[in-house]
């Protein structure tokens, strides 16, 4: 799931769902802030965290609350 091909309401296979494309700037060059939550069942409950994202790392990002994944991006 690269970044043009991915669309709000897409999980990517660590559980990490998009939630907005937004057209604010990222980090990397022409990258634009993409809020994702994490999907991930532990036990009973879903993590539920919400951060933020370049969105070309969507693809392969893993939750910075409970799967050590890099921080998030500072969401607006």
């Amino acid at each position: 799931m690269g970044e043009l091909k991915s669309k709000i309401g897409d999980v990517n296979h660590n559980s990490q769902k998009l939630l907005d494309r937004t057209n604010k700037p990222g980090t990397d060059h022409n990258a634009k802030l993409w809020v994702v939550r994490c999907t991930r069942q532990g036990g009973d409950e879903m993590c539920d965290h919400i951060y933020g994202v370049n969105g070309g790392d969507f693809h392969e990002r893993k939750c910075p609350k409970c799967q050590d994944g890099m921080p998030g991006l500072p969401l607006p």
